[in-house]
């Protein structure tokens, strides 16, 4: 009887070994991101900050979760933490279309969406309706696409928005959107201020933590409340006055 014992009990204990490392792998919470100025940038060394990654770190940090946060293009970002488990996106607009598809902490940013374009069209293009008949360039996966498209608008996509502002400035398509603060610090880093300049702004987003919906409904709970916290105490100003 003694040996079925303890295979027995060796059976058990390594079922509770394997259940106690899938959860402690599980506790590792995965952050994607994409460069979008001011609001998630990297360092050299590849450590992401900005206004709304400052923001999480420290959520995260009250929170007394374990996380990583990484750097991605923003639909590789986007789809993965669609698709995975423990995983979570910022800043991700809340849409119609988005909603069931996460869990949503925030909102964490509010930003402007607007329209870039060749010198000569600043003052006289000032609206989307001045631009119908023209073609516009985006990011993949930005929720500008579906709110362009849906408005008939022609649009051209790219797997970066630095591509998009270039072929804006070799003439290849008309305009191009990005957020206005991303796309003016794209124009200063690219040297294309003489080829490529803010026109105007036509929409405005708040900007989530999204995260994947199987993700536990009390690490979401936890989340907003301390994220609520943040700005009754006046550290999420504070964070954000930094940028």
């Amino acid at each position: 009887m003694k040996t079925p014992l303890l295979s027995l009990c060796f059976l058990i204990s390594s079922a509770l070994c394997s259940v106690s490392a899938a959860q402690t792998k599980q506790d590792t919470i995965q952050i994607t991101t994409e460069h979008y100025y001011p609001f998630s940038i990297s360092d050299k060394d590849g450590v992401v900050y900005g206004a709304s990654a400052d923001k999480i770190h420290e959520l995260f940090k009250r929170s007394k979760l374990t996380y990583q946060m990484n750097m991605l293009s923003w639909n590789r970002a986007f789809e993965l933490a669609r698709n995975n488990a423990n995983t979570c996106v910022f800043s991700t607009s809340r849409t119609k279309e988005r909603e069931s598809s996460f869990h949503w902490i925030g909102p964490v940013m509010t930003g402007n969406w607007a329209m870039f374009g060749s010198p000569d069209k600043l003052n006289k293009v000032t609206n989307l309706k001045d631009i119908k008949q023209s073609t516009i360039g985006t990011e993949e996966g930005q929720v500008s696409l579906a709110y362009l498209s849906d408005k008939g608008f022609k649009i051209v996509t790219s797997t970066e928005s630095i591509t998009t502002f270039k072929n804006v400035a070799l003439g290849r398509i008309d305009y191009a959107t990005a957020a206005d603060t991303h796309g003016k610090k794209i124009i200063a880093e690219n040297n294309l201020k003489d080829k490529v300049v803010w026109l105007f702004n036509y929409s405005s987003s708040d900007y989530y933590l999204a995260c994947n919906p199987k993700m536990q409904v009390g690490t979401i709970a936890l989340l907003n409340k301390n994220l609520a916290k943040m700005k009754a105490d006046g550290s999420f100003k504070r964070i954000e006055n930094k940028y």
